[in-house]
């Protein structure tokens, strides 16, 4: 097989700049603290799966959002009844869940496309090779040559969608329920840090000599983009990849409850964390599939 390095023209080949007010997870745990290092809408990349010239799609998303895209966070704390908080909760948020999960379903099929064309010893074209360098930047892929199994390997472990019972679960437990001063005043359903003055908002109880900031998003959906970044590309979350990838080379479909083990450091809680959010997506899976019901019955009225 003929080696086929990625080829980039010379303007793609500068590094991308990530300001440092935000930083993806470096690997690196302090005082005990899980790893919740912000990527936001700063990334000056998207990646999309199909070429913004083609028209397919027009550089948008393929998923419809309902509207809810920049939407402002609703105000959970006026419900009353906690059934019906939930129910709304999930509503507003399944949307932009499914949305970047479609964006990363997408950039997975034509990921495996251009592999199969690797692996027959096919020429992969120009415009394959640029999308793949957005691909490695946006995911941080550490391998480049295209040739190599160890590309791949990395690549569609890093590639691929998060359960939506799992991200919601995370949500609500993160955020209150949306009511979390973080949530209603940054969009940060996470609790992600940043860590440049002024970047985001300072916890009441940050201990003295602590800089970090709770990170401000722009969006609610920046939010959710972030949260998956983290957990596709950093370090501390390898676990919960190769927990996804072994259930795909089985042909199953990940579970969000055997996904959460790969979770242990994102709280100082450690187990006790991993047991309460399997608890919440065993004890709200049937209001998530009520709420996914209401919105399909919605879009088909």
């Amino acid at each position: 097989m003929r080696r086929m390095a990625i080829i980039v023209a010379g303007a793609v080949l500068l590094a991308v700049i990530i300001p440092d007010s935000i930083h993806a997870d470096q690997g690196i745990v302090s005082q005990g603290q899980g790893l919740r290092w912000a990527r936001s809408a700063v990334t000056p990349f998207k990646t999309v799966a199909v070429d913004r010239s083609s028209g397919m799609y027009g550089g948008q998303y393929r998923q419809m959002s309902f509207g809810r895209r920049e939407a402002a966070m609703p105000d959970f704390s006026d419900y009353r009844d906690v059934h019906a908080k939930k129910l709304g909760f999930f509503e507003f948020l399944l949307p932009l869940v499914d949305e970047e999960n479609e964006r990363l379903l997408d950039l997975r099929t034509r990921l495996n496309n251009i592999y199969e064309y690797v692996r027959w010893d096919r020429v992969v074209g120009m415009d394959d090779r640029l999308w793949l360098h957005d691909v490695i930047e946006e995911f941080r892929i550490p391998e480049t040559d295209i040739e190599s199994e160890e590309f791949w390997e990395v690549a569609l472990r890093r590639v691929d969608a998060v359960p939506d019972h799992l991200v919601l679960a995370q949500a609500a437990n993160e955020s209150a329920w949306g009511t979390s001063r973080f949530a209603r005043e940054g969009n940060n359903l996470f609790g992600q840090w940043c860590f440049r003055q002024g970047c985001g908002l300072v916890p009441n109880d940050r201990p003295e000599g602590e800089s970090y900031e709770v990170a401000r998003f722009a969006s609610v959906s920046e939010s959710i983009g972030s949260y998956m970044h983290n957990l596709n590309t950093g370090r501390t979350y390898k676990e919960l990849r190769e927990i996804r990838a072994a259930a795909r080379r089985k042909g199953h479909e990940p579970e969000a409850t055997d996904l959460a083990a790969g979770l242990m450091s994102y709280s100082q809680r450690g187990e006790d964390y991993i047991l309460e959010l399997r608890s919440m997506i065993r004890y709200n899976s049937d209001v998530i599939e009520e709420a996914r019901t209401l919105l399909e019955d919605a879009a088909n009225s």
